[in-house]
């Protein structure tokens, strides 16, 4: 075999190993995570950010950024259109920039903001045939010399392989949330909330740290159907849990698990931030509760915190708390054998 022949079956399977890594991932925290290590081996860039393009709001976000200043990039929004990144974007096409300071596609708002001088770029684009999701910038050899069309060519193939990967992992997740959400009420079903039981128990016996429940079970609520219809009924549980979601911190996870029952699930909370949340909600509820144009209605909370990473006691403990706050009537019997019973369910997405 002739030495150009070796060379380019030695290319091949490189590009190879590194689609087969970034590809099998399934999530896209995952695909962002192995994109970073891919791009550390193989160039070796000052700095260097991975952007997702919002269309609703036409914004680049920094998702990954690595070097100088990089935590203050990470969250930050860029207009889509704007600078090297936004080129890159409304063209698809991938762009080396070997002196930014006489190039007028260079926007400074970045380097405004960390203090970074940006001298020579190469972005390309994280795009598929039917959608651009992104663009991969690389700015400053450490040598301190220029990027090369080779490293340029070398980066677009990855990011091609990113571009799939990205694209399988949003239709993957798709398809989880549509198998994971109460199509009613648009908050996580049971099979949602095995998945955020299983995941806090890990938590809880790999970290320490605490968890709180809150229970919602809304009263009487046979007797709204009976009496106001089944779209009275209906009406009643999304103003239930748009109250819920509106009045919970944005890291507690909601489920309906039941035809009248609501849980929140709330990390890392103790008793007193429980009893907090719990008050919070009780005034989202009420206030919701008189808005309602289905009639009002009335929602009985139960609570409880703990520390012990089996969650069934604490959930145990909340369903008593809710048995005590209806005045003996038990609100659902063998509720904590029920939930328990979705975390042993395959959490396996078609």
């Amino acid at each position: 075999m002739a030495r150009g022949e070796l060379d380019d079956l030695i290319k091949l399977h490189y590009f190879s190993d590194i689609g087969k890594d970034i590809v099998k991932e399934r999530s896209l925290r995952g695909v962002l995570d192995r994109l970073m290590a891919r791009i550390g081996e193989c160039f070796a860039p000052l700095n260097w950010s991975l952007l997702l393009l919002d269309r609703e709001r036409d914004e680049l976000v920094f998702k990954i950024a690595v070097g100088k200043a990089s935590d203050i990039l990470v969250g930050r929004r860029i207009p889509a259109f704007e600078g090297v990144a936004g080129w890159v974007v409304s063209n698809g096409r991938a762009l080396i920039v070997e002196d930014a300071s006489k190039d007028p596609r260079f926007s400074e708002r970045v380097d405004s903001i960390t203090g970074f001088r940006t001298e020579s770029i190469i972005a390309v684009p994280l795009k598929t045939e039917e959608r651009t999701y992104g663009v991969i910038e690389l700015v400053n050899k450490l040598d301190g010399g220029r990027f090369s069309a080779l490293e340029l060519r070398t980066l677009a193939t990855i990011a091609d392989f990113g571009a799939i990967a990205i694209e399988r992992a949003v239709y993957l997740g798709r398809l989880r949330r549509r198998a994971e959400t109460d199509p009613l009420t648009g908050l996580l079903n049971r099979r949602g909330l095995g998945r955020v039981l299983v995941r806090e128990g890990r938590r809880m016996k790999r970290y320490g740290g605490q968890l709180a429940f809150i229970l919602a079970d809304i009263d009487e609520f046979k007797a709204i159907n009976d009496t106001r219809g089944h779209a009275a009924g209906d009406a009643v549980l999304r103003a239930v849990a748009a109250a819920l979601e509106g009045a919970a911190r944005e890291s507690d996870e909601l489920a309906r698990y039941g035809g009248d029952e609501f849980l929140v699930v709330l990390p890392s909370a103790g008793p007193a931030e429980a009893e907090g949340a719990k008050r919070r909600l009780a005034a989202a509820l009420e206030a919701a509760s008189a808005a309602c144009a289905a009639g009002p209605f009335s929602v009985t909370l139960g609570v409880h915190a703990g520390a012990d990473p089996d969650v069934g006691r604490i959930l145990e403990a909340s369903d008593r708390d809710l048995y005590r706050q209806k005045g003996g009537r038990r609100a659902k019997d063998g509720l904590e054998d029920e939930i328990m019973a979705m975390m042993d369910e395959p959490k396996d997405c078609p």
